[in-house]
């Protein structure tokens, strides 16, 4: 019996994921754009913090060379 009903609602889903079709289209279009815009702030973010890091283990390097 659980088999059936578990059918009958992954049937009624179908049926309405196929009928709405183009309001589910829709909001996944908007949130591959969101990850996408979430996705380049990340990058900017990291990139920053590399070069933050790059920059401050140079200053570190120049500053033991002076002391030495």
């Amino acid at each position: 019996m659980l088999p059936f009903i578990v059918g009958a609602l992954a049937g009624a889903a179908a049926v309405i994921a196929f009928s709405k079709k183009k309001e589910l289209k829709e909001g996944f279009e908007q949130g591959v754009c969101k990850a996408k815009e979430v996705a380049e702030e990340v990058k900017k973010s990291v990139d920053g913090t590399i070069e933050c890091m790059k920059s401050k283990k140079a200053l570190h390097v120049k500053t033991k060379e002076e002391g030495q």
